[in-house]
């Protein structure tokens, strides 16, 4: 950190070892077909807004099917920041940060406000996406957007992708397991509203934007999502047999739920094991990044007094985890279970000017699986 400021270490915990308004401001990042549209970052707040800017029907119609998707899904207006990328680039070249027109371009435009991210792309003519289930750019661009992302996470703007899981082969068996690529940070979304291998990860991308972080894009309490029928490749999902495998290899999918009609969201599955191998996980720890960034930031260059050997004087530092652990409560609510703060007074501030304070966020748990024991009997207990 060459400047003062506020550096908020995410770890991963012991989590697998244990058993208000939305807080989401989303993006689209998509092959764009007007060259005028290729590069230009935009905000749009309804599908009317976004025809009026370019993005309509007749001359993007891939960027304007995500728009339109996003937008049945939300119901109603929330901005939407969108960028249009040439065709031949590849979602790996959109999540390098190296890419002078890619992902970081977007960000670096939006200072902080995008906090989820939906990639897609239309192929060029000609593009060769090779013999395997999926097209060989969705695991290059899950690995490939790691250091994008932790380089945003250490400026305190957190950023969660979703990736289109474009079907190259929908009768080749799957080897990709998105659950072992070791990438919290990007999920990849598998099943299409339309036939031909694309992914509706607008829909994804609205239903994690609509509600608060806390909320899985496949909560049942908000109902079926606005989808008519869902494809892989050029099949219905009902007409499939590995979709549950497909679930279990770590994909973000579809499926119906017994006696309701429509498609929900599986678990919301990113692509890593650990504790934030699901969306809200991710979510909800951004969010107390930002909150901790905020709650700090007022504090850098202060001064707190210290004991005869350097280290923090304890009141101090009680005032200072005090204001933190407020802080996160007051804007995470009902989000989190708990939330612990931490100063250890065993800190040289006089030699190191540095403070560290461990933060641990309890989280919510959620019903995934619900196992009913049912049986007949000549006696009821009396309730």
């Amino acid at each position: 950190m060459p400047f003062p400021g506020v550096s908020v270490n995410v770890t991963s915990g012991n989590l697998l070892r244990s058993v208000a308004a939305p807080d989401g401001v989303g993006a689209i990042v998509a092959t764009a077909a007007i060259a005028d549209n290729i590069g230009k970052v935009q905000q749009v707040f309804n599908l009317q807004d976004a025809q009026a800017k370019g993005y309509t029907q007749q001359g993007e119609p891939f960027l304007y099917g995500l728009i339109e998707e996003f937008y049945k899904e939300i119901g109603g207006s929330q901005v939407l920041w969108v960028m249009g990328v040439a065709e031949t680039m590849t979602m790996t070249d959109i999540v390098d940060s190296t890419m002078a027109d890619g992902l970081g371009r977007l960000l670096q435009a939006a200072a902080g406000d995008i906090t989820r991210v939906a990639i897609a792309r239309q192929p060029e003519a000609g593009y060769d996406a090779g013999a395997r289930f999926l097209d060989p750019d969705v695991p290059a661009a899950v690995l490939g957007s790691l250091p994008l992302c932790q380089a945003w996470q250490e400026r305190n703007m957190p950023v969660r992708i979703l990736l289109e899981g474009r079907v190259a082969n929908e009768d080749v068996i799957n080897d990709f397991k998105p659950s072992q690529a070791n990438n919290g940070f990007a999920g990849v979304v598998l099943g299409g509203t339309k036939a031909g291998g694309s992914a509706a990860v607008a829909v994804a991308l609205a239903r994690a934007c609509k509600y608060p972080v806390h909320v899985k894009i496949g909560s049942g309490q908000n109902g079926a999502l606005s989808v008519g029928q869902i494809y892989i490749g050029d099949t219905p999902i009902e007409e499939r047999l590995d979709m549950e495998t497909l679930h279990d290899d770590g994909f973000i999918t579809f499926h119906r739920r017994q006696g309701t009609a429509g498609y929900y969201f599986g678990r919301d599955n990113m692509c890593t094991s650990d504790d934030f191998r699901i969306l809200v996980h991710g979510g909800v720890i951004d969010k107390a990044q930002r909150v901790a960034a905020e709650a700090y930031t007022p504090y850098i260059e202060d001064f707190v007094r210290v004991a005869s050997d350097g280290t923090i004087n304890d009141t101090d530092a009680k005032h200072l985890e005090d204001i933190l652990r407020a802080s996160i409560r007051s804007n995470m609510g009902d989000q989190i279970s708990d939330v612990d703060v931490d100063i250890d007074p065993a800190q040289d501030i006089i030699n190191t000017s540095r403070l560290e304070v461990q933060v641990r966020v309890l989280p919510l748990g959620y019903l995934t699986w619900i196992t009913v024991t049912l049986g007949l009997t000549t006696q009821l207990t009396a309730s």
